[in-house]
């Protein structure tokens, strides 16, 4: 019997060193042919434009081409669920963020468990975020939209790039704090929605400053304030929501932006993977194109990634259970 147990106790080992053997094998040859980077935003966003910049970096240190994809809808999922039902051999990954930690929680059917189904292999960048608003509305800052949100509560239409996407849940999260209130308006994409503010079809969206500050700069919106813990160097005279008496729930560290992959990825290959994107944040250029839209480079190891990832789904799990946002 105790020839049996050890020899079963043998083969397992065996498999088990087989298979990190093997592992090792595919990160030595890994890449061999171009890596596919999905994002589930339509393009000009700022997970679009974080991955075209750090791409071909990227594609320098690996040897092999970024492609970028996007495949937009149904507040990322259709994206999010194809790269996690790809094959894990690290050459189809996703630009994250924290739409994909909630999904579950505002979608029936999302197409995939983020605590399950996908990895992290790096947070690339934090971002501020800005609530901008029709400047033709009596609204200077956050206590004259809970007044006015009283006073008129069918009056302000807030657009947003779908539900548990940024956008929505700093809109979520500032109604939330604040009592005020908004009827939420979903677009397929922020850069539609921004647009039909300046046409004064809605009035107020959440944003980052890449897509807010100039329009505010030329007169088209009215920027009620900025998360963070320092105004814009731009526009100085715009308080931060800090300032203005506000701690906004799920984005004490703002917002963030990562690359993940198939669940079942090796991690020799994403090992691989986050040293060229450290080495790619790194780069000076790039550092200094997403300054200039109030984006910072972050970097660091999977298990950080995946401590802010798991940490993310608890948090929006009871903040949207609060809310009374349920899947649909």
């Amino acid at each position: 019997m105790r020839s049996i147990v050890s020899t079963i106790a043998g083969l397992a080992a065996v498999g088990v060193c087989t298979t990190q053997a093997l592992a090792q094998e595919a990160a030595a040859a890994y890449p061999s042919r171009n890596i596919t980077i999905v994002v589930p935003y339509p393009p000009a966003g700022p997970p679009d434009v974080i991955v075209r910049l750090l791409g071909p970096i990227v594609t320098e240190v690996l040897g092999k081409p970024i492609v970028i994809e996007n495949r937009p809808g149904a507040s990322t999922t259709i994206g999010a669920a194809a790269v996690s039902r790809a094959a894990p051999d690290g050459y189809t990954l996703l630009a994250t963020d924290i739409a994909q930690t909630v999904a579950g929680n505002t979608i029936a059917n999302p197409g995939f468990d983020a605590s399950k189904d996908l990895r992290p292999v790096i947070i690339t960048a934090n971002s501020v975020f800005t609530v901008v608003i029709d400047p033709k509305l009596p609204i200077q800052n956050v206590k004259d939209l809970v007044a006015y949100s009283k006073s008129k509560p069918d009056a302000i239409k807030a657009g947003h790039s779908g539900i548990g996407t940024p956008p929505h849940l700093y809109l979520l999260s500032l109604l939330n704090s604040t009592g005020s209130s908004a009827l939420m308006v979903p677009y397929r994409g922020i850069a539609l929605a921004v647009a039909d503010v300046v046409a004064g079809h809605i009035q107020m969206i959440a944003s980052a400053p890449s897509t807010t500050v100039n329009l505010t700069l030329d007169g088209k919106v009215r920027m009620l304030g900025v998360s963070g813990a320092k105004r814009l160097a731009q526009l100085p005279n715009v308080a931060t929501f800090k300032e203005q008496g506000l701690t906004l729930r799920g984005f004490e560290q703002d917002t963030w932006f990562g690359i993940s992959a198939p669940a079942a990825t090796p991690a020799p290959i994403v090992a691989k993977l986050n040293d060229a994107f450290n080495k790619a944040l790194k780069n000076k250029t790039v550092i200094e194109r997403l300054a200039k839209v109030d984006i910072r480079t972050a970097g660091g190891t999977p298990e950080q990634f995946g401590k802010l990832w798991a940490e993310q789904i608890t948090t929006w799990k009871e903040v949207l259970a609060k809310a009374g946002v349920k899947p649909k």
